[in-house]
């Protein structure tokens, strides 16, 4: 892909980085317009046309707020994907210099298939955070693994724990994990567990009582009022092919650039 690296369209279009706003309910309705079944109407009467060519839509002089089309781009993402993606004002920066760069190398490229170009590359280059995570989960059905080391690999720090819960419940957790993630703990699978079951969502998500609360353990509801990060979070379990019941984890987080696991911080809420 012409004038655009790896490196870019991660920063770009992944889950990983900074803290960010959550904008699923803004890009699953800007996504329609992604559809191109009809035009998106922008500030001052002008018209956002995503099978336009990217040289119109992207002009100074277009009428369009940059800012729209780069939530128009990363609502794109959203549909394509079905994943809810984050918004800080640097990806949306990366994204929009990314868009005039390939769009000055072939400037009647439509907008859709501008964005399209964007979302392929990205699939091509780097996983989803959830495929990250995924990834690192599967590491436990190799028999020659460290199932020891890889376990205390995810022990978080007190910093990670500050990043996503606040006090009192921070401060718990810290000691909680200290003497869980002792010498001889170790998360391996059973002989029979051939499969993984995931749930990937965010921890603003759970606070906000999104739906996706149901698929987590009843006492997510209780630490609601403590989070105070907005990260990637993760339920999971190792069963038998085909079943739904086996050894279920929950509270795999990826924070601070690596990920951690926090199970069961409702033990540990004040009384």
């Amino acid at each position: 892909m012409r004038g655009l690296g790896s490196r870019t369209v991660k920063q770009t279009l992944s889950n990983e980085g900074a803290t960010s706003m959550n904008i699923r309910t803004v890009t699953m309705a800007l996504a329609i317009a992604a559809t191109g079944a009809s035009p998106a109407i922008a500030q001052d009467g002008a018209v956002f046309d995503p099978l336009a060519s990217c040289t119109e839509m992207l002009a100074e002089d277009s009428g369009i707020p940059p800012v729209a089309i780069g939530f128009w781009v990363f609502g794109y993402f959203d549909a394509k994907s079905d994943e809810a993606h984050f918004v800080t004002v640097d990806r949306l920066e990366t994204l929009l210099d990314a868009m005039r760069t390939e769009c000055a190398s072939a400037p009647d490229t439509l907008m859709t298939d501008l964005a399209g170009l964007l979302v392929g590359e990205q699939a091509k280059q780097e996983p989803t955070v959830a495929e990250d995570g995924r990834n690192l989960l599967m590491r436990f059905f190799d028999p020659s693994e460290d199932h020891g080391a890889l376990t205390l690999s995810l022990k978080p720090s007190p910093a990670d724990i500050r990043a996503v819960y606040g006090e009192p419940l921070a401060s718990a957790l810290i000691n909680t994990y200290e003497e869980m993630y002792q010498p001889g703990a170790v998360i391996r699978p059973k002989p029979e567990h051939k499969q993984l079951l995931t749930t990937f969502t965010t921890t603003g998500r759970l606070k906000a009582g999104d739906p996706v609360l149901d698929d987590f353990p009843g006492g997510y509801d209780g630490v609601r009022p403590f989070i105070v990060g907005d990260v990637p979070i993760a339920r999971f379990k190792f069963v038998e092919q085909g079943e739904t019941l086996g050894l279920a984890f929950d509270g795999l987080i990826f924070v601070n650039d690596h990920w951690v696991l926090m199970p069961k911080p409702w033990r540990s809420l004040p009384d």
